[in-house]
């Protein structure tokens, strides 16, 4: 699955795959090599420069990262294919204040039997580059060089609109970290109602916990989950988030809602070192 082998994540780093039998990459775009060659420089061979500099715009992602102090910024698209594209913000130094990597094909999902064409977030990273003392670095989540801009919103708000012009039926996600996990929870949910049902205990069970702790100790594995009696071992899995009402409540139905119910009640608690 070239789709997801080549990646903006760590390369040392294990590849992330859906882990359900949900999903069946259908690659409908690398047929259509004619399609690729004449809209190489169109953005998912469709939406031109301008439009995706219009959308930055109207997702208010540039006046956010303007209000962080960074005026003058740059915007850079690179496609890589039809189906493979790249933005970068930077400023006008070259430095990267936000890198996205976004996919798009159809995939096959079985929980609606239906052909539905999907964005993958494959890479996000945003960096406020002017923390560059070293007395901060203690206080990074793990994969983090610089704090982030805090303009999860707008990025979202960004990738919505994105999506929606195309014609996306959802998007997804696979989180590398937990933290991750957690800015994205607003409007994804995991489609493993176990996963998503557990990830919620954990937010529930440890409330009070700062999340770069609470992200700490879970990829330490020293959360450990009474019921289960064994220790909470973190996996990736997708999170979506349906552009379409009606295709949202298919997927999050009322089963889904039970078993998210029953494992969001799991007791936990942190292992002492």
């Amino acid at each position: 699955m070239d789709f997801f082998k080549d990646s903006d994540k760590n390369p040392s780093k294990e590849k992330y795959f859906p882990d359900t039998n949900e999903f069946e990459l259908i690659n409908i775009s690398k047929e259509l090599p004619a399609a690729q060659e004449m809209n190489a420089k169109n953005f998912f061979g469709v939406l031109t420069e301008i439009e995706i500099r219009d959308l930055l715009k109207d997702s208010k992602l540039i006046t956010e990262i303007n209000s962080r102090g960074f005026t003058n910024t740059l915007v850079e698209i690179a496609p890589l294919s039809f189906y493979d594209n790249r933005i970068f913000i930077r400023t006008d130094k070259g430095e990267t204040l936000v890198h996205m990597r976004l996919k798009v094909d159809d995939f096959y999902l079985k929980k609606v039997e239906s052909n539905l064409k999907m964005v993958y977030i494959d890479w996000l990273l945003t960096q406020n580059i002017r923390w560059k003392n070293k007395e901060f670095k203690k206080k990074l989540f793990e994969g983090q060089e610089y704090p982030g801009l805090n303009v999860m919103k707008e990025i979202e708000n960004f990738i919505s609109l994105l999506s929606r012009k195309i014609g996306a039926h959802l998007i997804f996600n696979i989180p590398e970290y937990f933290h991750d996990a957690v800015l994205f929870h607003k409007n994804f949910k995991f489609l493993d109602p176990e996963k998503e049902g557990t990830f919620r205990a954990i937010l529930h069970n440890f409330s009070k916990v700062n999340l770069r702790a609470l992200s700490e100790f879970i990829h330490t594995e020293k959360i450990w989950i009474e019921e289960k009696k064994e220790i909470y071992n973190w996996k990736h899995g997708e999170m979506i988030y349906s552009l379409q009402e009606d295709l949202g409540e298919k997927i999050f139905d009322a089963s889904y809602k039970r078993t998210v119910l029953e494992f969001g009640k799991l007791k936990m608690r942190i292992l002492q070192s």
